[in-house]
This record gives structure tokens, sequence and C-alpha cells, in this order.
């Protein structure tokens, strides 16, 4: 009598895990399968808020800076330099006739501008024909860093130089009698002060900052966006 063949074993299976008769099983044609994950949007909302982030600081840093800038140059704008009658006034060391000479006194070191006082709508005087002199022997008049009229008080006040004065004392300035005439006067500033000139110069700094980061802001805000816009495709 012969012997049945014997049956191969069966596939292993762990203990307590019944097998499962469509595991090894070919997909059907119609089987369907879970759709990919979706990427996450976690980094465009982070660049897109850290961008707005950065650009209001930037606006607030520019408004802040221009702010300190205006005020600064407003200290420096000798608005009471002569009175309407055409005496000094109180942002003024001595005013006088161009065909006389103007002895001030320095009372400090520091930058004494000088200007033309007049009625005209152009100067009449030419920074050159300015002299001035001091303690010990002439003094060296700078070309002033500004240009045009500043209409104080009815007059016209326009910027002739300025003048580094490191010790104190009496100072004369003499127009060139060629180009002296009555319709014009000469007046020295007070000093400029050195608190105004700093919230020019920090104002400036902190302006430049505000450009510099809102810029930056706008860019990253743009980036942000457009990572965002195409996440959600």
């Amino acid at each position: 009598m012969s012997t049945p063949p014997e049956q191969p074993p069966a596939p292993y299976e762990p203990a307590g895990r019944a097998a499962d008769p469509q595991q090894h099983a070919a997909p059907s044609p119609g089987q369907q399968y879970p759709a990919p994950a979706r990427p996450r949007k976690t980094g465009p909302k982070v660049l897109t808020f850290v961008g707005v982030g950065v650009l209001v600081l930037g606006i607030v840093l520019g408004v802040v800076g221009g702010v300190g800038t205006a005020r600064g140059i407003a200290d420096m704008v000798p608005a009471d330099l002569v009175t309407a009658q055409g005496t000094a006034g109180s942002d003024a060391i001595g005013v006088e006739q161009s065909t006389t000479p103007l002895t001030f006194e320095a009372t400090e070191p520091g930058a004494y501008i000088v200007y033309e006082v007049s009625r005209g709508p152009a100067a009449l005087l030419a920074p050159s024909a300015v002299t001035a002199e001091g303690p010990g022997g002439p003094v060296h008049i700078m070309p002033p860093d500004q240009s045009g009229a500043l209409p104080i008080n009815g007059w016209s006040v326009y910027p002739l130089g300025v003048i580094g004065l490191e010790d104190p004392g009496s100072h004369t300035l003499v127009v060139d009698e060629r180009m002296a005439t009555p319709d014009a006067a000469i007046a020295v500033g007070a000093p400029l002060d050195v608190d105004s000139t700093l919230a020019i110069g920090t104002g400036g700094l902190v302006l430049l900052g505000g450009f510099l980061l809102g810029g930056l802001g706008f860019a990253l805000t743009v980036a942000g966006a457009i990572w965002w816009a195409v996440a959600k495709r």
C-alpha cells in the first residue's frame, strides 16, 4: 500500500495572528490606493509672517529715524536770526550792514555760520567776498554745506560760509568793499548745537537701517506668499 504524498508546510505566521488569505494576492484592477500626503504649509506661513514682522519693524525704524533727522535739522535752522526790523534775533550773535565790519564775541569753540541778510530774490554777496580776522590772525571761512534762501521774518537769509573756531575771543568779519552794499547785511549765528548734529547723524543711521529692514521684510513676505500659493496646488 502506497503512502500519500506529503503536503508542503504552510507559510509561517506569527503566533496569535491569523493568516490573511489576501495578503499575498495580486491587487485587483479596481483596488483604490490612499492619496499621497499633501506637503505641510508650515514653512510658507513662517516665512510670510516673519517677512511681515520684519517689514513692520523696518517701517517703524524708518519713521523714528525720519522724525529724529527732521527735528535735528529744524533745531539747526536759525528761525530767529534777524527780526522784522533788521536787528539781531535770538539765534544771532550779531548783525551789521555789509559796508561796516561786524565784530562778534565767540564765547565757546564751535562752528559759526555766516549769513547774508537781504530782501532780494537772489544773494547779493559772494562767499569769497567775506574774510574773517581773529585774535591770532586770519581765520579760514569754509564754504557752506547748504544753499538757497531761508525766509526769516520777511528777510531772505543766505548762508555764506562756516567759521570753525577753537579759541574764544573777539572776531571781525569784513566784506570786500567792491561788493559791499547797503542793501545787504551780514549776520553770525550761534554755534551749531552738538546735540542737533548727533540727532541728525543718529536719525540718518536709524532711517537707513529701517530702509534696509523694510526691503528685507518685503522680499521675505513676497517669497513666503509665492511659496504659500504654490503649496496650495
